[in-house]
This record gives structure tokens, C-alpha cells and sequence, in this order.
């Protein structure tokens, strides 16, 4: 190799970052030729090449693997008995090929380059034939591994954002397998208080690099938890899963079936009954029931008391005192972090019904609509009599376990 040759592989090699030719010997080996791919992977480079028909004889072959400018490995071959081996300083990792005969050495090569390639990442291969330490001059090409499957995105949080929205994030994969795209699967519980959950729906997020998404139309108060898969046209990576996050709470729904029955037995009390708001709308820890009533005057009354929440497996039931031929308006709704949305109903403690009729069903009404408001017939009473029921009414109530401060016993 003339001086000329050898400042241009010098200059070569540096900027390949490659091992330095080393010098002292004047036996470098000629350059190899026809140097190509045979075929790429997501993690393989095939390569053929020819020997040089130079007379300078060589023992080895090299192939540096550059990576973003950087020598990531060494490949060599040996090619005769001799057994110095060749490392190469400048490149992170070394590894031996199998040892070829002189006459394939002499002839056309090929090399399969595998370990630690990444997919879907150019390289620069160069190969070179050496003797002892005194490497020839590159031959070298450019090949990009094909599209990969990803690794899994790790570390998912979740935070909510409101009452029916959460933040998803999460660290995506460190190396970049081609182009990407997050499958984001939410799971919600089977119901309040459960630990099970259930697939509800999945979006697709697109971008290696994208790394939150935040989802919304949650129930309010209620449990979900995240799943994510990366995902390349060449598959999909194993699923990753978070820990579960409950939404913020919101006001709970109206209670259901508010109706009232009269007790045959209790001339002047009246039994309130309704259910909780449908599960899905209760929104929150319930904890207890406010009741407000007016007529022939007005009262105010709470219901229930319950850690952590009203179970709400069973109707609920207050008495409430009544005048026999008075009209109350009746209003329930339920506690839990913020006030419910409020049921309505009228009713008339109609003397003639209460003696014998065991209830009056269904009598279900809802701020919603202030029109559906359902009235019981009445008839008309004197004021005497009811001053005077009004009387005996305070005197049973307050038996029956109705505070001075008018709070009211429930049972269930």
C-alpha cells in the first residue's frame, strides 16, 4: 500500500471510528471486494464479499458493525492455523466467527452479523482482511435492520383528573423498533366496590415517542385500571398493566322509587320508603339521606349513617307523623361528598285511606320534572279534628323514637 493509500484508509477509518490501521508492518493485506448484503432482519445483516487478489497473504477478516458513528462490535474470522486473536479496542464488544479454510478465505466469503443488532437502525458495516494486528483497508456499506416488535412501555400512572376523566402516562420503550403505535385498553369494575375489572374500551395512540393520553366519559367515583401494548407492523409486545385510580367524586344521583304507604295500624304516621340512585350514578360514598317535609308545618331529618357507604342492598324506610287530611310535599336525597340531586313527591293523609288502605304505591316524582308531581286524593277535614290528631300525632312520634331535635329513626 503506497503512502497515498494508506493516509486515505487512515483518514477512513477515523471517521468510521474505527481501530487505527496499526502500523510497523509493511505486509497489509489488499482490499476485499464485491462486498453486499445477502439479506437483512430486525436483528441480522447478511454479507458476501470477495478476496482481495493481491499477493500479500492475510490470516484474518475483520467486520467492525458502526452504529450512529460509533464502533459498537468486531466480527473476525480466522483463516489460518494461527491462533493470535484479534481485538479491537475502539469497538464496545468483539466476537469470533468460525474458522474458515484458506481456500474459502481466498475466495468469495460470507458472513451473517448477529449479535446485539437493534431493529429498524442503520449501520455501517466495513470488512477488512488483516494479518496478525495489520488490518487492509474497508470495504464498506450502509444497511438499516428491518421493522421489529417492540418492548412493552413500562412504569404506567394514572392520575384523575376530575370526575370523569384520568391521565394516563407512561416510559415508552428505550429503543425505537420502527414505526410505533400504543394500544390503550381501559378496565373498569364490575361495579363500586369491586376489585374485578373489566375490558370497556381501547384506544390507539400513534408515535414511538407519544407517551399520555388522557381518557374521558368515566363514571364519576369509580374504580378503572390501564393496560398498554406497543405495537409495530411487525407484532405487538407483551401488555404492561397499572394499578388501579378512582375517579373523582360528583354529586350522586336522585334517589329511586320514593313512595309512601300508610301504616293501618298508626293512624297518624305515614312510612316513607325509596332506593338508592342506580349504582352507576350514586357517584360517591353515600353516607346518609336527607328527608325534608312540609305541610301543616315543616321538618327536616336525616336518614341513615353509614361507614364507609350505604351498601344499598335493601329499600329504605322513615316514619313520618302526619295530620289526617293535610298535604305534604316530600323531599329525599342522598349524602356522600357533595349533596344529591333531589326526589319530590306530594301526598295527602287522606282520613278515609289511612284507616284501611296498607299503601299507596309508587308514588315516584323527581325535581326533573316538576309536573309529574303525583297528588292522593284528600277529602276535606275540619280544623278542630285536626288540631286535635296534630296533637296526639307529636305524642306518638315522639315515642316512637323522634328526637327533640326531629331527627328521624330509619329502619331497614
Amino acid at each position: 500500500m503506497d503512502m497515498y493509500s494508506r493516509l486515505c484508509f487512515m483518514l477512513t477509518l477515523f471517521i468510521l471510528e474505527s481501530v487505527p490501521l496499526v502500523l510497523g508492518s509493511d505486509t497489509v493485506p489488499g482490499k476485499v471486494s464485491n462486498l453486499k448484503t445477502t439479506l437483512v432482519t430486525s436483528s441480522a445483516i447478511g454479507l458476501s464479499w470477495t478476496a482481495s487478489t493481491s499477493n500479500i497473504p492475510f490470516t484474518n477478516y475483520v467486520i467492525f458493525i458502526i452504529k450512529e458513528g460509533k464502533c459498537t462490535q468486531a466480527d473476525y474470522i480466522r483463516c489460518s492455523r494461527n491462533h493470535t486473536l484479534y481485538t479491537n479496542g475502539h469497538c464496545t464488544d468483539t466476537y469470533a466467527g468460525a474458522t474458515a479454510t484458506f481456500a474459502a478465505c481466498h475466495g468469495d466469503m460470507s458472513y451473517n452479523v448477529t449479535a446485539k443488532l437493534t431493529s429498524y437502525t442503520d449501520y455501517v458495516v466495513a470488512v477488512a482482511a488483516a494479518y496478525e494486528a495489520t488490518v487492509g483497508e474497508n470495504s464498506t456499506l450502509t444497511a438499516k435492520t428491518q421493522i421489529g416488535i417492540p418492548a412493552p412501555p413500562t412504569n404506567i400512572r394514572l392520575t384523575a383528573q376530575n370526575q370523569s376523566a384520568i391521565l394516563v402516562e407512561w416510559d415508552i420503550p428505550l429503543h425505537n423498533a420502527g414505526p410505533t403505535w400504543y394500544n390503550v385498553t381501559v378496565l373498569g369494575a364490575i361495579n363500586r366496590t369491586s376489585s374485578i375489572a373489566i375490558v370497556q374500551r381501547e384506544y390507539k395512540v400513534e408515535g414511538w415517542k407519544s407517551s399520555s393520553y388522557e381518557v374521558t366519559d368515566l363514571l364519576s367515583s369509580w374504580r378503572y385500571m390501564v393496560s398498554i401494548t406497543a405495537s409495530t407492523n411487525a407484532g405487538t409486545s407483551d401488555r404492561t398493566t397499572s394499578q388501579h385510580v378512582r375517579t373523582l367524586p360528583s354529586a350522586p344521583g336522585a334517589v329511586q322509587n320514593i313512595h309512601v304507604k300508610f301504616v293501618p295500624s298508626q293512624y297518624l304516621a305515614a312510612r316513607l320508603i325509596w332506593e338508592c340512585p342506580a349504582e352507576k350514578m350514586r357517584n360517591g360514598r353515600i353516607t346518609s339521606y336527607t328527608i325534608i317535609y312540609t305541610g301543616n308545618g315543616s321538618m327536616t331529618m336525616t336518614a341513615g349513617s353509614y361507614y364507609p357507604e350505604d351498601p344499598c342492598t335493601t329499600p329504605h324506610t322513615a316514619y313520618l307523623p302526619v295530620i289526617p287530611d293535610g298535604q305534604y310535599t316530600v323531599q329525599v336525597w342522598a349524602n356522600a361528598e357533595f349533596q344529591g340531586n333531589k326526589s319530590t313527591m306530594i301526598f295527602v293523609a287522606d282520613r278515609n285511606k289511612m284507616s284501611y288502605m296498607p299503601s299507596v304505591s309508587n308514588i315516584t316524582v323527581s325535581t326533573a320534572d316538576p309536573h309529574s308531581l303525583i297528588i292522593v286524593s284528600s277529602t276535606c277535614g275540619s280544623i278542630i279534628a285536626m288540631l286535635f290528631v296534630a296533637v296526639i300525632a307529636l305524642v306518638i312520634t315522639r315515642s316512637r323514637g323522634v328526637s327533640q331535635e326531629k331527627r328521624l329513626y330509619m329502619d331497614r
